[in-house]
């Protein structure tokens, strides 16, 4: 565990840590404010194994950043039970290491075993709030911490949803005291999907809320489409609204650039991170002002119960878009006779059926074929994985064997 106490409340604008630009940003320390680590590189074996299994590059970047967290799996909008592995696991890594700051993605991608790894809109819902309201509040026990939401670059909304995506953000606010990781590139992503005004968007957010930002660069599809791949440089459109968000959120203390490939040549980086860097720190003290740590409390919430009635309908149009998604015979039986076929998951109310059926098509397709090409894939990596760990057994044992 680091004794250095630089993670209690980090400051600034940083770039969100990958190991293969380590050296690339210690050498810019003084332009870097902080890292933010995705804790799944280092909880789950096989990314560890394949990134910095000894983890001297993490140790390294603790002692020489200070850090945040930032999860992926936590799949806080499913109605189903949390991942207590995933909990207990983040918690650790979180403690072993000093950090404070801790955040996760207000969306679902797991369902019923099936783990899309891509983010799908929570329905825009009161019922939602409510699920999610008593399934942060559990994660934040098992966290021991409160932590931050993020909002998600979404390729289509659960369709006739009851509140916009602000007033959804809002109320997951008022209903609970996370704070909001504000991700800019997903509001002007989802503002030209979706056919919304970005500022207006600003006008519904309790922008006070908002404690964290993150910048990331994409690119536009052939259909038109934007899309943030983490690969690309920070579209020209998307620094005007960057300026408008901090200028905004009074609470902000980090920003963080997010590249997750086509990170050299690295002056690509800097050049984006100096950009933010000169946005925040014209609105911003150069020194981070002093707070104090707030003090945990326990908050009673009722517990999140999956099989609670209230919660029936989305959880049973939750299972039905992911069959869809991830069972080729379920898509064959939906397909030929959809109002048979989603009994078996329990789509009963009309409403929630008509949500169901009335999906993007061709993006719900677009999904299927990204599940069904990744599952081979996975399935390359899960052998090659076995052989790499079988060949480093082979290398400890020695000649001798077992």
């Amino acid at each position: 565990m680091t004794s250095l106490n630089h993670h209690e409340h980090p400051y600034g604008v940083g770039l969100a840590y990958r190991f293969n630009v380590h050296r690339e940003a210690v050498q810019h320390r003084n332009e870097i404010d902080l890292l933010e680590l995705s804790t799944e590189d280092y909880i789950i074996r096989e990314r560890r194994t394949y990134s910095d299994p000894g983890e001297r590059l993490l140790r390294d970047a603790l002692r020489t950043f200070p850090c945040v967290a930032h999860g992926l799996s936590m799949s806080v909008g499913t109605v189903g039970s949390l991942d207590e592995v995933y909990l207990s696991s983040t918690k650790r890594f979180l403690t072993e290491n000093g950090l404070n700051i801790f955040s996760e993605h207000l969306a679902y991608h797991s369902v019923d075993g099936n783990d899309l790894t891509m983010f799908l809109a929570i329905p825009f819902e009161e019922v939602a709030v409510q699920w999610v309201k008593q399934n942060y509040y559990a994660a934040r026990k098992a966290l021991g911490r409160p932590f931050a939401l993020e909002n998600v670059t979404y390729s289509f909304p659960t369709p006739h949803g009851s509140l916009s995506e602000a007033d959804f953000l809002r109320r997951v606010c008022e209903e609970t005291d996370c704070t909001l990781l504000l991700d800019v590139t997903n509001v002007f992503n989802n503002s030209r999907n979706h056919k919304y005004d970005p500022i207006e968007f600003f006008d519904r957010l309790p922008m006070e809320r908002v404690s964290q930002m993150h910048l990331a660069g994409g690119h536009q599809l052939p259909d038109g489409r934007w899309e943030d791949s983490h690969s690309a440089p920070v579209m020209d459109e998307v620094w005007p609204l960057f300026e408008e968000a901090v200028q905004r959120s009074v609470n902000v203390r980090n920003v963080i650039l997010e590249r997750d490939s086509k990170l050299k040549p690295f002056d690509s980086v800097m050049t984006d991170i100096r950009k933010a860097r000169e946005i925040f720190y014209s609105y911003r003290p150069a020194k981070a002002p002093d707070v104090s740590a707030p003090g945990y409390e326990e908050v009673d919430v009722a517990l999140p119960n999956p099989e609670d009635e209230a919660y029936a309908g989305m959880r049973s149009f939750q299972r039905a878009l992911m069959a869809r998604i991830t069972d080729p015979e379920f898509r064959t039986a939906f397909l030929a006779n959809a109002p048979e076929a989603v009994k078996k998951y329990g789509v009963v109310d009309p409403d929630w059926f008509q949500k169901l059926i009335d999906c993007n098509g061709r993006l719900v397709h677009e999904y299927e074929e990204a599940w069904d090409y990744f599952k081979k894939e996975d399935e390359q990596v899960a052998k090659e994985y076995e052989q790499r760990e079988w060949a480093a057994w082979a290398n400890q044992l020695g000649p001798g064997g077992f």
